[in-house]
């Protein structure tokens, strides 16, 4: 008979402690545009750690290309900040998704990587 793992009891060797960033808010509107329709990308980032951060890289990203990146710079502990794009609509299927610390030059380690990166959005425009 074998026996169950349970994952309350698995320990890691990381912790909360070692977040620095992590994307807290990520929305592509309107949900349905019609094509040649403004749609903006938002996402909102956080400095989850316990000191100020001197730059925190990001990058916002369709249908694998970026469509816009950037630094924020001296970030404190605590503190969120929110960066936005518009696109303009075309016909097909896209997929959407932001990245705080896209190179991990934060160096969180990687299991905590995922924290970074949200879901993600589909969008069809016909």
């Amino acid at each position: 008979m074998k026996k169950k793992l349970s994952l309350k009891k698995v320990k890691t060797t990381h912790s909360k402690k070692d977040d620095k960033v992590m994307v807290t808010r990520f929305s592509v509107t309107p949900a349905k545009p019609k094509k040649s329709e403004k749609v903006t990308v938002k996402m909102t980032i956080k400095n989850v750690s316990e000191k100020s951060l001197k730059h925190i890289p990001w990058q916002i990203v369709k249908n694998k290309k970026i469509l816009c990146h950037g630094v924020r710079n001296e970030v404190p502990s605590g503190d969120s900040f929110s960066v936005s794009v518009t696109w303009t609509a075309a016909k097909g299927e896209h997929f959407f998704y932001g990245d705080a610390d896209p190179k991990n030059i934060l160096k969180e380690p990687k299991i905590k990587q995922f924290n970074n990166l949200p879901q993600g959005a589909d969008l069809k425009v016909k």
